[in-house]
């Protein structure tokens, strides 16, 4: 199993990131919410995490969850790896306080298994 989260699994560009957001389909589990889309012809599944200013006024505030947000996502990517669909997806963190992190894992495992269900 690969735990790695490198630079080639980040949705990094413009145009994916505005496609995601103009085309993409929500689920929310507090306190994640996921925006993701199927892309058929992607080799990998690319993921980005957000939170955002007005839930969090202190930089380092959202710079600690969105580690924790990669990280939860770096240990449980494997839910998404035996699907043959691919995934261009943003987690965004949706509450005005901070959560312990195993509430973050929680969210995230089981917005990864929604994902898994859509292949069907």
């Amino acid at each position: 199993m690969n735990y790695k989260f490198p630079k080639s699994e980040k949705l990094r560009l413009k145009k994916d990131i505005d496609k995601l957001f103009d085309k993409g389909k929500n689920k929310f589990y507090m306190p994640l919410s996921v925006k993701f889309i199927k892309i058929g012809d992607a080799p990998i599944n690319l993921c980005a995490v957000s939170v955002p200013k007005r839930k969090m006024k202190k930089a380092a505030d959202r710079n600690r969850l969105k580690r924790q947000m990669r990280e939860a996502y770096r240990l449980n990517k494997y839910i998404l790896d035996d699907t043959n669909t691919k995934f261009h997806m943003m987690f965004v963190y949706s509450k005005s306080e901070k959560v312990p992190y195993l509430d973050i894992e929680k969210a995230m495992i089981n917005l990864l298994k929604h994902l898994k269900t859509l292949k069907k």
